[in-house]
């Protein structure tokens, strides 16, 4: 992915963390998702490929569908990734024409497309976003070192999330 389109995620995401209202770091992510005007479910049988999916329910409306069969970082992260691909593609409060679109389209948590990198990159940016990691990060240094694992729990993310953030944004190696 790009540093145009990183940068692009990462104002998405923190727009829409404002025009929301939500509180980082997220407690709840069934709320902010309620908040949005959508649903989370867990469902038993999702095919053993994917984690989660998502689609338009209604007009304003939508479903994320989660497998059980996850830890709870994960589900966050799988719910986080599902809300990236409402925004940035399928157009959720931003494209008003292709949200008209989305009647039958289901996104799942699957494989290694761009948009899969781009809906982790987003997941990453709402769960993390640049200011509140980096002072977070910078807070959690104990003899030269990062404490990713501090990171990680303030944020409520696994470790590997919690590092791949400070990698992606230019702070870990």
């Amino acid at each position: 992915m790009d540093s145009t389109t990183q940068r692009y995620i990462d104002n998405l995401a923190e727009a829409i963390v404002k025009a929301y209202d939500i509180t980082i770091p997220i407690h709840d992510i069934d709320a902010v998702v309620q908040k949005m005007g959508g649903v989370v479910k867990e469902q038993k049988g999702l095919d053993d490929l994917y984690d989660g999916t998502i689609c338009k329910t209604g007009r304003d409306s939508f479903s994320i569908v989660i497998s059980p069969f996850q830890s709870q970082k994960r589900k966050v992260f799988t719910v986080a990734h599902e809300l990236g691909h409402l925004f940035l593609h399928m157009g959720f409060q931003i494209d008003p024409v292709v949200w008209e679109n989305q009647d039958d389209t289901v996104y799942r948590r699957f494989g290694s497309s761009e948009q899969e990198y781009q809906a982790n990159e987003f997941a990453a940016a709402l769960l993390m976003p640049r200011k509140e990691y980096v002072k977070v990060l910078k807070n959690n240094v104990r003899n030269g070192r990062v404490d990713i694992s501090a990171v990680a729990s303030y944020f409520h993310v696994s470790n590997a999330a919690a590092g791949n953030r400070g990698r992606f944004l230019g702070y870990l190696i």
